[in-house]
């Protein structure tokens, strides 16, 4: 009897990325808090040592898995914005660049950063770090875009502020609604700012 070729094997992620990954599941949609570290460390079949080699501690677990997070997101974001022809989409190009970021990459019931920021007021250095580098992210990548539209300086500060504020409604929005619902809304009520912007400055 003879046989086909043999499959080859599906090779197991390593202990790390799987610490990451149900990180990924529990931390950011349970919550940090609620979720105790010996269930990371069931669902990645890993050990306490293992953990602590990789990551030092809990906190050291979660920094990384925000940091990965940040690191997909910034990029997700960045292709989006790097695919939109014109200012005005460009600027509004964080609402499509979510939809893909929930629906093929990381999802979450609502921002793991500010998530975090509740949760836990006394954070290490590393991971206050990341919190800061996704705040300046969001900041500053919406003053980049709205720049390109030509407003004036008063008009483009204000405005950089309302889509921000936009923008972190939709991710609390996201604790309410299906996430596809709060990001067409938000989305909206982003465009409808910048078309008044761009009126009040014509």
């Amino acid at each position: 009897m003879t046989s086909g070729p043999i499959p080859p094997r599906r090779a197991t992620p390593a202990v790390r990325e799987r610490l990451l990954d149900a990180a990924d599941s529990f931390f950011f949609v349970e919550g940090v808090l609620a979720t105790p570290i010996d269930r990371i460390l069931k669902a990645a079949e890993a050990s306490p040592p293992s953990l602590y080699k990789h990551f030092g501690s809990k906190d050291g677990l979660i920094t990384a898995a925000l940091r990965r997070r940040l690191d997909i997101w910034s990029r997700v974001w960045q292709e989006q914005v790097d695919a939109t022809p014109d200012a005005r989409g460009r600027v509004l190009s964080v609402y499509p660049a979510m939809r893909r970021y929930q629906r093929e990459y990381l999802p979450e019931k609502w921002c793991a950063f500010s998530g975090t920021r509740a949760a836990l007021s006394v954070r290490s250095p590393a991971l206050q770090a990341v919190l800061d580098d996704e705040t300046d992210l969001l900041r500053s990548q919406h003053a980049a875009l709205v720049a390109e539209l030509g407003l004036g300086e008063a008009a483009a500060v204000r405005l950089t502020r309302q889509l921000v504020v936009v923008y972190n409604g939709l991710l609390a929005q996201m604790l309410r609604d299906p996430y596809d619902e709060a990001i067409d809304e938000s989305e909206a009520t982003a465009a409808a700012l910048v078309d008044l912007a761009l009126h009040a400055g014509s």
